[in-house]
Formats: structure tokens, sequence, C-alpha cells
């Protein structure tokens, strides 16, 4: 008696092969065509340590690093309306209630014993230590009864030039704005494509450079 694996059918196999050549044939014919990203792609790209180059355009990636004790709404409008080819990205990132009530608990028994050493020493009381003790109780209130949450926010701004002088006065331009409202930034050095994609509308933060913003600030951007 012999024994042996089952044929397969001849006609199964025929099958098998046209169904390859087909996706082959699909797969050839994908590649042939136009995608969105060959539409929008710029014709050369070419990353510097303080600008890239998109085209023929000149860019550059600035982010916020330091925002003023109090922000007033409106306060990005003026960079918004700016007549100047910019793009801004802002991402808000939660973080949780309990470990920001834990982090202001830390900091005021800092601020409260560094007041007491001072003023065993017979030093003069600083209203800048009194205040941001104020400040942190009051914010550790609100969090706590649920009117306010904490956020970690950054704020990135690319700007584009025809040429590296005219990039250099859009900079200056921004700085001042936002200098005077205490708001400071600087360019992205040596990171420049990480900002020009935390600035394409692909929700990829990738300078990842934040700062923490409570619900009030935040609603003020």
């Amino acid at each position: 008696m012999a024994f042996g694996g089952k044929k397969e059918n001849p006609i199964d196999i025929a099958a098998q092969q046209r169904a390859r050549e087909q996706a082959e044939i699909e797969q050839e014919f994908l590649k042939g065509i136009t995608t969105l990203r060959d539409l929008i792609a710029p014709s050369s790209l070419e990353i510097h340590g303080g600008y890239f180059r998109l085209g023929t355009k000149y860019c550059r990636t600035m982010y916020v690093y330091a925002y003023p004790r109090q922000i007033y709404t409106g306060w990005l409008s003026s960079i918004i309306n700016i007549d100047e080819v910019i793009d801004i990205s802002m991402f808000v990132y939660p973080v949780e209630s309990q470990v920001i009530l834990n982090n202001l608990r830390k900091k005021v028994t800092q601020l409260e014993a560094s007041m007491n050493i001072n003023a065993e020493k017979g030093k003069v009381r600083d209203p800048q230590v009194e205040a941001a003790i104020q400040d942190a109780e009051e914010l550790r209130n609100q969090i706590q009864v649920g009117s306010e949450r904490f956020f970690r926010y950054g704020l990135y701004v690319t700007m584009y030039a025809d040429g590296l002088e005219e990039l250099n006065f859009i900079q200056h331009k921004i700085e001042t704005i936002l200098g005077q409202q205490l708001v400071f930034s600087k360019v992205a050095s040596s990171q420049q494509e990480q900002g020009m994609n935390s600035t394409f509308p692909q929700m990829s933060d990738q300078l990842q450079i934040r700062r923490n913003m409570n619900t009030g600030a935040i609603s003020t951007s």
C-alpha cells in the first residue's frame, strides 16, 4: 500500500499564480502614481545649524522658553497677525493633578524655609519669595477643588524668507513683539530639522521644549 501527500489541484495552483501576477502588476502600477506627498514635497532640503532651506526659501524655527508671571488674553495675536509668512505650532500635554500638588507642596516648604532662615539672619523680607508662596498656595487650592488643571505647553514658530538678511529681520521682529510682553524665545540651534518637523501639520513634537502652564494661562493662547 503506497502512502503519499495529497496532490494540489492544478486549477488551484494556476489561480494562485494568477493572483501573484496580479498583485505584482498592481504594485508596479502604484509606484507610478503621483501621491500627495510627491505633490507637496519641496524640490530640495538643506539643513544648517541656524536655519534650513526649503526649495528656494530660507527658513528658521524658534521656540519660546520663558513667560511672565501673568499672561493676558490675546498675547499671541500680534504674532498670528504678523505680516510675514510663518507657521506656529502649539503642543499641550495634560499633567496629573496629584503630581503637581506634590511638587507645589515641596516648593512651598522650600520657600517658607528660605524665608524663615533669612528672617533669623535679620535680612529684609523678599517680596518676590512671598509672592511665589502666595501664587503656589493659590494654585494648589484651585487644583484641589478642580477649578484649575496643569499642562506642559510647547510653542514653536517657523519663519520663511527669500534670503538670510530678510530671515534675520523677521526673527528680530518676532523677538521684539514677544519681548514686549516678557515672553522670550530662542532659535533652535542645531535642531532645525526637528523644529521644521514640529511646525509641519503632522502632530509631531520633535523639539519637546515645554513649560508649565495652568488652565488660565493656556486659555489666553
